[in-house]
Formats: C-alpha cells, sequence, structure tokens
C-alpha cells in the first residue's frame, strides 16, 4: 500500500509541473507576464490580433497567425484600425512608410 502511495505521489510531482509547462502564456493584451514582469511577445500580439478577428467574424487563433505570416497580414489589413491591435499590427503590416523622395511619413491603408 505504501508502495502504490508513493507511486502516486511521484507520479503526480512530474505530471503537474508538465502540464504548467504546456499551459498558454498568460496575456494582458500584447503583454506577456515573465518573471515577475509583463514583456511584449509574439504569442500575446498575436493572441490579441486573433482576439479582436473573432469578434468581427473571423475564425483564425493565435497559432494560426504565428504559422502563418501572410494570414496575419491579412487580418491586420482587415481589424488594423481598432485601437486593441494597432500595436501588434504595426510589426505584422507596416502601416506607416517613409517616402524616399522627401522624408515625408505616409499613411497608407
Amino acid at each position: 500500500m505504501k508502495r502504490l502511495a508513493l507511486a502516486g505521489l511521484l507520479a503526480l510531482t512530474v505530471a503537474v509541473p508538465a502540464a504548467e509547462a504546456r499551459r498558454a502564456p498568460r496575456c494582458d493584451g500584447n503583454f506577456q507576464y515573465v518573471r515577475g514582469g509583463w514583456v511584449s511577445t509574439p504569442y500575446c500580439r498575436a493572441d490579441q490580433i486573433a482576439r479582436v478577428a473573432r469578434e468581427r467574424g473571423i475564425r483564425t487563433t493565435a497559432e494560426a497567425l504565428l504559422a502563418h505570416p501572410a494570414d496575419a497580414e491579412e487580418v491586420c489589413r482587415f481589424v488594423g484600425a481598432d485601437y486593441r491591435v494597432h500595436p501588434a499590427c504595426e510589426e505584422i503590416y507596416s502601416v506607416f512608410q517613409i517616402d524616399a523622395g522627401t522624408g515625408g511619413l505616409w499613411l497608407h491603408f
């Protein structure tokens, strides 16, 4: 009986950290909680874009956007005007472009 209890405890000790390692990152908007601080990460930016896109009727996930940058660019074109995704979409699809002739800043849609 003691061996069975010890084996169960050992299995639980190994299973809990493994489950936590597979858990999705803790995101708040574009930021992920890492070692006691909030850091902007590609996963959380993609997650924020996917969340807003789903609100607008586009079926996508953060994993899909990370795996297919062209899809992420297309989604950003559709939802890029939303203030919640603007910082994340700026990195995926450059909204601002510097005019080489004048050095001015042009806004492209």
